[in-house]
């Protein structure tokens, strides 16, 4: 809503007051006195007038603030700032136009009033016109009476119907957006200066928001201009008097219904001011809590050692994706956020300003959906290839059977043909891995014991180990329940990988255990490790640290697919020279 423009005297007032105190008969002490009172009260008005309309200016910016977070189209977002500037100024018509960068032309975006049909596509050389001389200067036009400037021809005068208009540029850094303009005051009355300066506010913020709209950090800009300014409104508002407490509160609700979560912090990171949202993110309250004690992190950056930096150097602080442990530790949040310094009148810093977005949701969406489509992709190749190789290979491992019958007194063809069987089989089965990691399925036989997944594992590779003087150790907790899923095949794969990082020997750990409401299964080696720059890639389909030919790279994604299938999760610890750690962990059945 548009906060009222302030209430002015009636001319004279004054003196009348006057003449009618020294028809009383006071005395000139009395007089003076009462003149004092007076010249103190018209500096209060006068200073109300000036809060009122700072305030005003700060309604318009509440309004265009909030349609830019809840529209989320240019058109939209052009329509109500037009009919906000519109109500503001009390014109019954205006228009908007946008820049046409490519054909380096004015658009009509958006119109109203009686013209608005009339002018519908409307296009506009920069050349041309008072909004062409607008968006090329980069200056506003007012005009009070159209008719009598001279600035104006007689076939441009009468695309407007009123005598009086205002037309703003729409920029930012010296970018040009559009043109918005408005005309048509009502009763017919010329613009003010006082119209112009209001619709230029309005400009650089619908500006803003144009170029804005969509990004993330659309509403950053805005909130930290608006905390800021409402600040210094709300402190001028306790010093004047306590007449102004109803906007001290009116511009306190502002703040506190805002969709982000914001506050404000003293000089020992105490809070000072919590919004609802804030509170729910971060889990504190003025009471309780010191903003140093956040477990805040982003990509080895900790929130504790660099938010002091706002206080001391008046730096700004900007997380755009950390890591969030509230200190209940019921739920991690991925946040954005940013710390700016709170000033006082005389420019020191009093403390500081967070405002906060919970981007949780948005983030895994976006995960999901890439590793949806690369999936997708992969899918398709992996099950086209396998397609075309499993015919040739069941064909060729047949006639390599049927040799082998007939060889059997030749030791010698008896050898190199079951090497050959050997590697068909093996072929055979990478293209069955393919097969299955396209067709998202897997043969799962039962909910099981875990322990016998892991028992059954390190039976088949005990010799392996044996060969290439790997130790295995198994820590099996007792009295498991059993998983939602079959491990065995997950088991195998990890313990296969584990013995291959171990090329020299080393030590294979197999523990189990529950957690909560899962089944912990932990595959430890004492390899080589992984590089962190590989840490991320090792569960993607055909990513392999192998030497070429010792491994396909559809290991980790198959056992990552299976776990996941089943609401598991699977991840991994690694220090380069001291070995791996992979963690799975499946609800129980």
């Amino acid at each position: 809503m548009v906060w009222p423009a302030p209430r002015r005297n009636p001319p004279g007032s004054g003196r009348t007051a006057s003449s009618r105190i020294r028809s009383q008969g006071l005395s000139d002490k009395q007089i003076a006195g009462l003149e004092e009172r007076t010249a103190r009260l018209e500096q209060i008005r006068t200073q109300t007038r000036k809060l009122s309309s700072e305030l005003y200016e700060l309604s318009l910016l509440n309004e265009i603030s909030e349609a830019a977070h809840s529209i989320q189209s240019v058109q939209q977002l052009l329509d109500s700032v037009l009919t906000t500037c519109m109500q503001m100024l009390k014109a019954d018509a205006g228009s908007v136009f946008l820049y046409d960068n490519a054909a380096r032309e004015l658009v009509l975006t958006t119109a109203k009033g009686k013209m608005a049909d009339s002018l519908q596509g409307v296009r506009q050389k920069l050349d041309e016109g008072v909004a062409g001389y607008v968006a090329t200067a980069l200056k506003p036009v007012f005009v009070a009476d159209i008719e009598s400037d001279g600035r104006f021809t007689p076939r441009e005068s009468e695309r407007y119907s009123g005598a009086s208009f205002v037309s703003v540029p729409l920029h930012q850094e010296n970018e040009l957006l559009g043109v918005m303009s408005l005309h048509n005051k009502e009763g017919g009355k010329a613009f003010e200066p006082q119209d112009l300066k209001q619709l230029l506010i309005a400009a650089n913020y619908s500006a803003s928001a144009i170029r804005k709209l969509g990004r993330h950090e659309l509403l950053e800009e805005f909130n930290d201009e608006l905390h800021n300014r409402l600040d210094t409104a709300l402190t001028r508002l306790d010093e004047t008097s306590a007449e102004l407490n109803r906007l001290k509160r009116y511009n306190e609700s502002i703040v506190t219904s805002i969709p982000l979560g914001l506050l404000t912090f003293n000089r020992d990171f105490r809070i000072t001011f919590i919004n609802q949202r804030a509170r729910e993110i971060f889990g504190l309250t003025p009471e309780r809590g010191n903003l140093l004690d956040l477990d805040v992190t982003e990509q080895g950056r900790l929130w504790a050692k660099e938010l002091p930096a706002v206080i001391e150097l008046a730096d700004v602080i900007r997380f755009d994706s950390a890591v969030l442990v509230p200190p209940d530790g019921d739920r991690t949040y991925i946040i954005r956020a940013i710390a700016t310094p709170l000033k006082a009148p005389d420019g020191a810093t009093v403390g500081g300003v967070v405002v906060v977005e919970d981007i949780t949701q948005r983030v895994k969406m976006e995960r999901m959906l890439a590793a949806s489509e690369r999936h997708a992709v992969i899918g398709k190749l992996a099950a086209r290839v396998a397609h075309e190789l499993n015919n040739p290979l069941d064909g060729i491992l047949r006639f390599v059977n049927l040799c082998l019958t007939i060889a059997r007194g030749d030791q010698r063809m008896q050898q190199y043909l079951g090497e050959a069987r050997k590697g068909l089989e093996r072929m055979a089965g990478i293209v069955g891995s393919l097969l299955e990691f396209s067709r998202n399925t897997h043969r799962l036989r039962r909910n099981v014991q875990i322990n016998d997944a892991v028992k059954e594992a390190v039976n088949s590779i005990k010799f392996t180990a044996e060969e290439r003087n790997v130790e295995i150790v198994t820590e099996l907790a007792d009295a498991l329940p059993e998983a939602a899923c079959d491990l065995t095949q997950v088991v195998l794969n990890l313990v296969k990988n584990a013995i291959d990082a171990m090329p020299g020997g080393g030590v294979l750990t197999i523990a189990t255990g529950r957690e909560a409401d899962c089944v912990r299964l932990t595959v430890a080696d004492t390899g080589t490790g992984i590089p962190p720059e590989l840490r991320k890639r090792v569960f993607d389909p055909f990513f392999t640290t192998k030497e070429s030919g010792k491994g396909t790279g559809l290991g980790l994604a198959i056992c990552n697919d299976m776990v996941e299938k089943y609401q598991g999760t699977i991840s991994l610890e690694s220090e380069e020279g001291k070995g791996t750690t992979f963690i799975v962990k499946v609800p129980i059945a």
